[in-house]
């Protein structure tokens, strides 16, 4: 499909890579109304050589992360109207008692996610539909009608015949050797057949990412990794098969497997050896290629000692023992293709996307399956054309997947290949939310590391950052707290420390760190005006208060929620929380402040400890040189002043809802600031608590966490901040906010309480009104001070009622639950205005 051998001398944008993702993003470029693009892909159009060209195309669409589902979902749509996808279902099986009672938490995920038709199969059900299987050695399986098979390539012909329709053009066997950039923009893509002047680039190459971002200056955190594909002789099993596919897809996830058919021949694919990583640049070239007979770049040769012996790390089996215990027919086999595949993992596992920070005009989108591809395209298409990441048109949180969420250290190879391993051996492993890699640990130590090893601190990794649980010393407080035991699957990785550190805090005093959250500093003539613009609310308090705010984009949705203090009249501190969001909230604030104000982010440079509970006043009266009364240093005050002989920076709120203030200093500061409030809060009982006891706090007052319960999907109004919001300012994403209001707020967040004594669910399952899905527990967790469990979801607001009775389905079990007016905890704001 080549519109000539030599592309033009200019484009509007050029996309380069032709497989599925940049197929995609044409397509919807072309429906944006994008006219003047190129598409350019080093192998031959379509079946181009990357990792399109040989994937198997399974579309499971349930995923844990709402982002990854919709996508897959919208996937599914597209192809299939295509006439590219071929609806065979799927079944995920399981092997253990474990996977399956996770597969009934999946089939919840699936419901919470808008996935119709999914159905729990006892054995012998999976055994109807896949005949060939050996249902006695499973539990049961999670099928889905509508996961299938997307036949990649031709789906990415049939995307770019309707591009090219709008006026776009392609050109295969077109190697791109460098980008050229000048004061920070895009200015051209060189290629082996000429030069390329254009607004913009998109890469969405893949396997091949890497080598763009080192043509630019650019960490790209991907690296690729080959897996196995073998297609077996036919079986007798399956003879007399009519279609390609006439079964269900299969997949085995207790030994890392998935099975598909291929007529009367029976596919395996297998992630169940030791991560194969290559490194981009030793990617195959031609000649190599043709010298070892392999068709496509992405492919490498065939490791036959990771299919028949047992490499993976975590399991017990070959591959091919684990796929012949299932399916008994692969006993004594022969196999008519083997091939290992390429495909590429990032750190977190999640996809690149997004606009890069230092270069304007280049945009990216990489690490993406097939099963994903298609809405991927509609997301960036939409970003690039409209400034705002949408699916399908509507708002769609595409944090987990944005560029900006990787941190300083994620650009070493050392680590991307560290956790890119990881995330490959993990693929299909059943792990618990909470369990923690091994592997690149203790990168970001906060000042107070020690004295909390020393304390008993469970650390988990955020970002780098090792952040404090729970303390083990707290357990020795359990005669006094009543913590209730959780089940199974939710007390792992879990200690009733969380409960004691929570209750501490409500009768005594406790203390946090505080050093991962990140403060912004703005400051110059203009920065009172140039906030207004930014956030929701009004910026024009007097020095030494504070405000909360929130900080939307320019459809309205909620990119962060920031708390705002006016330090003097052209200088003010933003606060938000640590890792990603600090990066991620940081670059809008940058991207938006004129050149003449200061941006100063606070991520390393300061540390801090949160002091809270009603003997907090105290407790730091005697340590500081201002007076903490309520006349002097009122709720939602900020000072700067000294404790003892540190200059700290103190704003009185308390996030768990008490008396309190957050403490930053300098972090060459840190270890004395720890050590000087530990030792005067002895005589007060003081406790140190974790991240976990911060966050059932915080939910029992209904405090926002973003990036679970306020994100770019939803505005304020929503989500219930309103109040943050003064529309007599002028502010990003005002419009879009009215318009809604005028079209009127039909769901809101909104909590319920279990009403079963000692309840607890996790978040991610349905919420339900008799059969029908309503909402999905966004948040949830136990509130030990109220002593219910506690959801929290976006409801109709007709169930938004307080009073409505509504269940929740966790593991198969239906939990009564009610909806409740919010704060549950101390609404009069007692507490912390005392």
């Amino acid at each position: 499909m080549s519109t000539g051998i030599t592309p033009p001398e200019s484009a509007g944008t050029v996309v380069v890579g032709a497989g599925c993702v940049g197929c995609s993003a044409a397509y919807h470029l072309a429906e944006q109304g994008r006219e003047d693009v190129v598409v350019l892909d080093r192998g031959p159009l379509f079946e181009t050589g990357g990792s399109t060209s040989h994937a198997p195309g399974l579309v499971y669409q349930t995923n844990g992360g709402k982002l990854m589902t919709e996508l897959a979902a919208y996937t599914r749509d597209l192809y299939y109207d295509l006439d590219s996808y071929r609806m065979a279902g799927g079944i995920e099986v399981a092997y253990t008692e474990d996977r399956w009672k996770f597969l009934k938490r999946k089939y919840e995920w699936g419901q919470s996610y808008g996935l119709d038709g999914g159905e729990l199969l006892s054995p012998a059900e999976v055994e109807v539909r896949v005949p060939q299987i050996d249902s006695t050695v499973i539990h049961g399986g999670y099928y889905l009608p509508t996961d299938g098979k997307a036949h990649a390539v031709d789906a990415s012909r049939k995307m770019a015949e309707r591009a090219q329709e709008a006026g776009h053009e392609f050109y295969g066997d077109t190697l791109v050797t460098d980008v050229e950039t000048s004061d920070g923009t895009v200015q051209a893509v060189v290629t082996e057949n000429g030069r390329i002047e254009c607004d913009e680039l998109l890469v969405a190459t893949n396997i091949w990412g890497p080598l763009f971002g080192d043509m630019v200056g650019t960490d790209i955190p991907l690296v690729p990794c080959s897996h196995q594909y073998l297609v077996s002789e036919p079986l007798d099993e399956l003879a007399g098969a009519e279609r390609e596919i006439e079964q269900p897809l299969l997949r085995h996830q207790d030994y890392s497997e998935y099975f598909r058919q291929h007529g009367d021949s029976y596919g395996v694919g297998s992630y169940n050896h030791e991560p194969l990583l290559v490194a981009p640049e030793d990617i195959y070239g031609p000649e190599k290629l043709d010298d070892l007979g392999l068709e496509y770049p992405s492919l490498r040769e065939f490791a036959a000692e990771h299919f028949y012996e047992n490499t993976h790390l975590d399991h017990d089996k070959s591959a091919y023992d684990a796929a012949r215990e299932l399916i008994p027919a692969f006993d004594g086999v022969e196999w008519e293709t083997e091939m290992n595949g390429m495909f590429c993992f990032t750190p977190d596992g999640m996809p690149i996307l997004g606009p890069d920070e230092e270069t304007d005009g280049l945009w990216w989108s990489l690490a993406i399956w097939v099963t994903q591809s298609g809405g991927v395209g509609s997301v960036i298409a939409e970003w690039m054309d409209e400034g705002v990441p949408r699916l399908d048109g509507e708002r769609v949180n595409a944090d987990p997947a944005h560029i900006s969420r990787f941190q300083p250290h994620s650009g070493s190879r050392e680590f991307t290949y560290g956790r890119g391993a990881q995330q490959y051996q993990e693929v299909y492993q059943l792990i618990h939310p909470r369990e923690q890699p091994a592997d690149q640990r203790a990168l970001r130590r906060s000042p107070f590391y020690d004295r909390q090893d020393d304390l008993g601190a469970e650390f988990y990794d955020t970002n780098g950052w090792e952040v404090p649980q729970w303390y083990e010393t707290n357990e020795s407080l359990l005669s006094e707290y009543k913590v209730p035991d959780r089940p199974d699957w939710l007390a792992r990785n879990w200690s009733k420390a969380q409960g004691v550190e929570h209750q501490a805090v409500r009768d005594r005093v406790a203390m946090f760190d505080m050093t991962t959250f990140t403060g912004i500093e703005v400051s110059g003539e203009g920065t009172m005006e140039f906030l207004q613009r930014l956030l929701t609310n009004d910026m024009d308090c007097p020095a030494g208060r504070m405000r909360y705010a929130a900080m939307l984009n320019e459809d309205g949705g909620i990119l962060a929620d920031l708390t705002v203090a006016r330090l003097d009249e052209d200088r003010y501190l933003l606060t938000t929380g640590g890792g990603n969001s600090a990066t991620l909230h940081s670059r809008w604030i940058r991207e938006h402040a004129p050149e003449s104000l200061s941006i100063t982010v606070h991520d390393s440079s300061r540390s801090g400890i949160g002091v809270w509970g009603p003997e907090a006043r105290k407790l730091l009266g005697p340590l500081v040189e201002v007076d903490l009364s309520n006349d002097e240093f009122p709720f939602y005050a900020v000072r700067e002043t000294y404790l003892e002989s540190l200059p700290v920076t103190m704003l009185r709120l308390s996030y768990a809802g008490e008396l309190g203030w957050e403490i930053y200093t300098p972090t060459e500061y840190g270890a004395r600031l720890w050590d000087t409030v530990w030792e005067a809060g002895q005589e007060h009982g003081i406790v140190p608590m974790g991240w976990e006891a911060l966050a059932s706090t915080s939910l029992e007052k209904g405090y926002r966490l973003w990036g679970t319960d306020i994100t770019p999907e939803y505005t304020p109004d929503e989500a219930g901040i309103g109040f943050a919001v003064d529309t007599d300012t002028e502010f990003i994403g005002k419009e879009a906010l009215l318009a809604a209001r005028e079209a009127g707020v039909d769901r809101k967040l909104t909590p319920l309480t279990l009403d079963g004594s000692g309840m607890v669910v996790d978040s991610g399952h349905p919420v339900l009104d008799d059969e029908d899905v309503v909402g999905y527990g966004c948040r949830a967790g136990y509130g030990y001070s109220i002593d219910a469990g506690i959801v929290y979801s976006y409801l109709p607001t007709e169930y938004a009622e307080a009073g409505t009775s509504l269940d929740v389905r966790y593991e198969g079990e239906r939990y009564a639950a009610t909806v409740r007016d919010e704060p549950l905890f101390d609404p009069e704001m007692e507490r912390m205005r005392q």
